[in-house]
């Protein structure tokens, strides 16, 4: 049935003609474009005799009152004087694409819907197919970084996460944060080899190659040689959390071996409770409250070698906690050393020929304290993708997927 009223749109040069309601319940609006010249396909110029009309064409627009909205437009024809044989040349609109169904309004609602969301979630809700919601990513979401929305890096991190359960297929993600703190992803790599992660670090323009000032990694020798061939004047920092994690260990195995060794020489009803003081160790002194530090003296009465990994293992953390620069850092890293080497306990050794093995990177820390975190949160972002969209195997698609999650928010606020 007619429809008297006008529903005005927000589309650049456009006329409502008409509307009506489909059987369908499908409301279509009849529209004409207000603009009275083309470019002409074959020299470019702009031309303004008229020629006719073309085919009309339905293009799917946002939605009104819960109803499907179709446009139908009858394009311009444009005649050329200035070609040979007067070749006649199509009207281009700025709100819609040639030969693709929907509005550009509806393609961005589309994306739109899609940050943190999933593919088969959007197909629903816009009554679009899988196909044509991922042709939309595909024709506005580009399959690899865009350098040019860049004018400086300042900080890259790089790490791997695995595809598919256990310890292989293993991508390499590449981030950047920013001066401002904004943070970006700049690649989504099908394998965590040095080769591949150099290739794309000497893909990165010259003039922004020269904006990095650091590449946060963790301990990975493939990735310190990739950018010490890439990028020579990056400092490469290893992040704290990784180096905690291995002295930490340290301690932990040596508080497994001590405690099996005490159990060993003791009947059952008499045992350790290792499972309640694990927690315990884990924490630091100042977090435990005067109950829980009695039962971990009282362990330490009866093992003193754990006792004093337990102090060393605190004082090192204490350097990392308060060490006030890189300089600083190394003298207290030093006696620290110093001290392992004179308690007699080897459960350190292995931590610290890695101290040694990547002093410089890891006294990078102490110069402005930059860690991997805002890698790892991101890391965690990708992650939740993956399972939301019950995984997600493909490389450029997971680059297309994380890009609208992290800039989609920026780019529609």
């Amino acid at each position: 049935m007619p429809i008297t009223i006008r529903l005005p749109l927000d589309l650049p040069d456009v006329r409502v003609l008409a509307t009506q309601v489909l059987p369908d319940a499908t409301l279509l609006i009849e529209v004409e474009s207000t603009l009275c010249t083309a470019q002409c396909h074959r020299c470019g110029r702009e031309i303004d005799r008229f020629h006719g009309f073309d085919r009309p064409t339905r293009l799917r627009h946002l939605p009104v009152f819960g109803r499907e909205v179709l446009i139908e437009i009858r394009p311009k024809r444009y005649r050329c004087p200035f070609c040979e044989g007067g070749p006649t040349s199509t009207q281009r609109c700025s709100w819609y694409e040639p030969n693709r169904p929907p509005t550009r309004a509806f393609e961005q609602d589309v994306l739109k819907r899609l940050v943190h969301s999933t593919v088969a979630d959007i197909s629903g809700q816009c009554y679009l197919g899988v196909k044509a919601v991922e042709g939309i990513v595909n024709q506005h979401v580009a399959s690899a970084v865009d350098w040019s929305c860049f004018t400086a890096l300042d900080t890259l991190g790089i790490d791997e996460v695995a595809l598919l359960k256990g310890h292989s297929d293993y991508v390499a993600v590449i981030w950047a944060r920013d001066a401002e703190g904004n943070t970006h992803v700049l690649a989504v790599l099908p394998d965590r080899l040095q080769a591949t992660v150099q290739t794309f670090l000497e893909s990165i323009p010259a003039p922004l190659k020269a904006t990095v000032t650091r590449v946060c990694i963790d301990m990975w020798e493939g990735y310190a040689g990739a950018v010490a061939a890439a990028l020579p004047k990056a400092r490469i920092v290893v992040d704290r959390f990784h180096v905690a994690m291995q002295y930490r260990a340290a301690f932990d195995n040596l508080r497994q071996a001590e405690c099996q060794r005490i159990n060993a020489a003791r009947p059952p009803e008499r045992a350790v409770p290792t499972a309640e003081l694990r927690p315990l160790l884990r924490r630091e002194w100042p977090s435990l409250n005067r109950d829980q530090q009695g039962r971990v003296v009282e362990l330490f009465e009866l093992t003193p070698t754990l006792a004093s990994a337990y102090v060393l293992r605190t004082l090192l953390t204490a350097i990392f906690d308060h060490s006030p620069d890189r300089t600083t850092a190394q003298t207290r890293l030093q006696l620290w050393t110093e001290q392992v080497e004179a308690s007699g306990l080897s459960c350190f050794d292995k931590f610290i020929n890695t101290l040694h093995n990547w002093q410089d990177e890891i006294l990078n820390y102490f110069d402005g304290r930059h860690t991997s975190g805002f890698v790892e949160g991101l890391n965690n972002k990708l992650k939740l993708l993956k399972r939301r969209c019950f995984g997600l195997d493909d490389p450029v698609e997971l680059f297309r997927r994380l890009w609208l999650d992290i800039e989609g928010p920026r780019l529609w606020t």
